[in-house]
């Protein structure tokens, strides 16, 4: 006979094991999900103009939200025929695009950074009618300025705290800063990329380094608040400019003048230094994103001599550089094929599994030449 107080606890065991069941299950759902090729295109941002475009800049490193701009007209309704505003969006699975407004300049808005689970977002936005200016946004506080001296917001920490344009940085705080020149050059410092958190960041970009034949020339840079500018280096050329940074801070990516004047995608470690990642067949590559520990980076690449060739690649060091249509097709993934281009990735997350980007969208009458759209790519994890 099954004591009543036996009863109860079957009962619960029952529900503590069923429990465990749905989430277990949920879990491998979300797995399978999340490990099941795809390639899907945004479409347009609601608002955008007509055949003028819509960019993904970034990807949070939780992939869950993409960030960008598209080309909007002034007076509201996308029926003007060019336009020089451009207006920042939100874009998550569940809602779609979302608008983020701007700042009241006839420039307009551009999200260009956002944090690790996408609740923070840093861009451009001039207020009024100034030329520059950076912004942070946050679904609480809308779309703020930031102190004028951040020309750019060009990126932000995992955390949301502090945000870099140009030669400064801001922090939550109210703690602003400069990165300052290397010693002895004039102060041309850009940083570019942001990680780590607001008490610990690291930031990358590109500044003044002597100069060349040519003229002035630029080296890419690490920055920390401790040691300050760190020359990263070149790799067979005069310039370098780096673009992007891994989660934890190992891998640098960018762009880096080889001996033949070729701007070409680099990787950099500091046990590596500066390496030259290859191109896709044309003479010039760029890098822009890496996933958490730099084993996946992702990029656009000529594939041919000709200017217009560029292609989005995934490099990882067992493969080296590929095409990123040629890898989903290898998926079994051809909802990219009919695309005209499949021009950039310019983000990817952490676990590297999903990328973001922009392209040109398959030909239609309306567009034979396809119109600018951004996607979102699921690949298997590596």
């Amino acid at each position: 006979m099954i004591r009543p107080n036996a009863h109860r606890f079957n009962t619960t065991f029952t529900l503590i094991l069923v429990g465990l069941l749905a989430v277990l299950t949920a879990i491998l759902t979300l797995s399978a999900a999340a490990q099941t090729a795809s390639f899907q295109g945004l479409g347009q941002m609601p608002g955008a103009m007509r055949g003028a475009g819509t960019f993904a800049n970034a990807i949070s490193g939780d992939g869950s939200t993409i960030v960008g701009y598209a080309w909007v007209c002034r007076s509201g309704p996308p029926t003007c025929t060019s336009s020089d505003k451009t207006e920042a969006f939100r874009w998550t699975v569940a809602g779609k695009y979302q608008l983020l407004g701007d700042l009241g300049s006839s420039i307009g808005s551009m999200a260009l950074a956002t944090s690790s689970d996408g609740s923070v977002i840093a861009g451009d936005a001039p207020k009024g009618q100034n030329s520059f200016g950076a912004f942070r946004w946050t679904a609480a506080q809308g779309m703020v300025a930031l102190p004028v001296s951040l020309l750019y917001g060009n990126g932000v920490t995992g955390d949301g705290a502090m945000v870099v344009g140009e030669d400064n940085w801001w922090k939550t705080s109210g703690e602003v800063g400069k990165f300052g020149p290397f010693p002895g050059n004039q102060d041309q410092t850009q940083a570019l990329g942001l990680t780590g958190t607001g008490q610990a960041p690291i930031a990358v970009g590109t500044a003044l380094k002597g100069s060349d034949a040519n003229g002035a020339t630029f080296h890419a840079f690490r920055w920390t608040p401790t040691g300050g500018l760190q020359d990263l280096g070149l790799t067979t050329g005069s310039e370098s400019i780096a673009v992007g940074i891994s989660a934890d801070g190992s891998v640098i990516v960018g762009e880096a003048r080889d001996a033949s004047g070729f701007w070409r995608a680099f990787r950099w470690t500091a046990s590596t230094g500066m390496q030259d990642i290859g191109t896709l067949g044309g003479p010039e590559s760029a890098a822009y994103a890496a996933n958490h520990d730099g084993s996946l980076i992702v990029g656009t690449s000529l594939s041919s001599g000709l200017s217009d060739s560029n292609d989005a690649f995934i490099w990882t060091a067992k493969t080296g550089i590929q095409s990123l249509r040629t890898v989903l097709q290898a998926q079994g993934v051809h909802s990219a094929d009919g695309w005209v281009q499949v021009t950039t990735a310019a983000g990817i997350s952490a676990n590297g599994t999903v990328i973001t980007g922009f392209g040109l969208s398959p030909r239609t009458k309306a567009f034979p030449f396809g119109v600018w759209t951004p996607f979102r790519v699921v690949l298997p994890v590596p």
